[in-house]
């Protein structure tokens, strides 16, 4: 015998991460999308590296780069290192994906319009 009403069922659910999280109940859709993607931690040394970080990003990959190699190389001007950082923003943008900062030298750097970011 049920104490409690039908909405506390809902609530609780089968207790499944995916319903415990908010994702939908059809599994069908959530479960393609979440397995697809690979989360990789990219050293970015030169310029030379963005065709390869758009590859990686093509790939399904989630990249969290490490710039500070770049950032401390002085050899490298600033303008050139911003457009390198703007050809991968909007190689994003045209994917639907983005781009976000985490701390001084590391940025993330995310393929698809099915993962947000929020800082």
């Amino acid at each position: 015998m049920k104490f409690w009403k039908k909405e506390f069922d809902d609530i609780l659910g089968d207790g499944s991460p995916h319903e415990t999280l908010g994702f939908t109940k059809e599994r069908n859709y959530v479960l393609p999308m979440i397995q697809k993607f690979l989360i990789k931690k990219y050293n970015f040394k030169s310029i030379e590296q963005v065709n390869d970080i758009k590859q990686q990003l093509s790939g399904k990959s989630i990249l969290i780069i490490n710039a500070r190699d770049l950032l401390n190389n002085d050899t490298i001007p600033i303008e050139e290192l911003k457009n390198s950082i703007n050809e991968i923003k909007s190689f994003l943008n045209e994917r639907g994906g983005s781009i976000g900062r985490i701390g001084d030298q590391y940025l993330i750097l995310t393929p698809s319009p099915h993962i947000k970011m929020t800082m």
